[in-house]
């Protein structure tokens, strides 16, 4: 997704309501910290072993996706499509030596893990972004008219598959796993917080500073917040002072 404005705006205690099943434990959600700086840990950004487990991570986000999804107007997902999202999300981190998680909460951060999210255009360069992940080069979808993609209930677990794909960069040439690299790689945990700034603006801000990026100065800190638990559709973070 390349700078592009989060079109979900979705009240929280809407989302508080939602749970996945009954079967599932309520889980905590943590506290937001705005992290500041280049996505070190010596500046204070968290090492990946402070990441909850993707089990975790799941639980918390697709309890409040179907409120979500209901604000949206495009209809909770179904226990099927979860379980295909999930499926693809588990498949495409072992084929790009992506963490699974970053890729989960990647999802959260662009759709609130609707498969039935409608397409939002980057404002500047007029680029679509469809799908799960908001892939600005992305053709998977279950909803965007405008691409001859009518709103599809059920989302086919192919389109599905296919989201995730997009965005990660297996079906494009700009995806998580393209930003990783260019960031270092996946070994370096910076390099997911590195990354997220790429996808969400298509550059590096010239001072190493994560919180000067170009389009969401807060997008790595949301990231790193729901890598450690947080869940919530606005973000605390204050855009005007994150790059101090």
């Amino acid at each position: 997704m390349v700078a592009t404005k989060s079109l979900l705006f979705a009240a929280s205690t809407l989302l508080g309501l939602s749970h996945a099943s009954p079967l599932e434990p309520r889980q905590t959600v943590a506290p937001y910290f705005t992290y500041k700086g280049n996505g070190t840990p010596d500046q204070g950004w968290p090492l990946s072993s402070l990441w909850r487990s993707f089990d975790d991570l799941w639980n918390i986000n697709i309890a409040r996706s179907a409120g979500a999804c209901r604000w949206q107007g495009v209809g909770a997902n179904t226990d099927s499509e979860n379980a295909a999202l999930r499926a693809a999300i588990l498949k495409y981190a072992a084929q790009s030596g992506l963490d699974a998680r970053f890729i989960l909460v990647s999802v959260e951060q662009e759709s609130d893990m609707c498969v039935r999210v409608g397409t939002s255009v980057s404002p500047n360069a007029g680029i679509r972004n469809p799908g799960l992940l908001q892939c600005a080069t992305g053709v998977h979808t279950c909803n965007d008219e405008e691409a001859g993609v009518p709103l599809l209930n059920p989302c086919p677990a192919a389109q599905i598959d296919g989201m995730i794909s997009d965005g990660v960069g297996f079906t494009t040439d700009w995806g998580l796993k393209q930003v990783v690299e260019r960031s270092g790689g996946a070994q370096f945990v910076s390099s997911y917080y590195k990354g997220a700034v790429l996808y969400n603006s298509g550059v590096m801000p010239p001072s190493g500073n994560l919180g000067q990026g170009r389009s969401n100065a807060c997008y790595a800190s949301d990231i790193a917040n729901r890598l450690m638990g947080w869940a919530a559709d606005s973000s605390p973070c204050d855009k005007k002072t994150v790059g101090l």
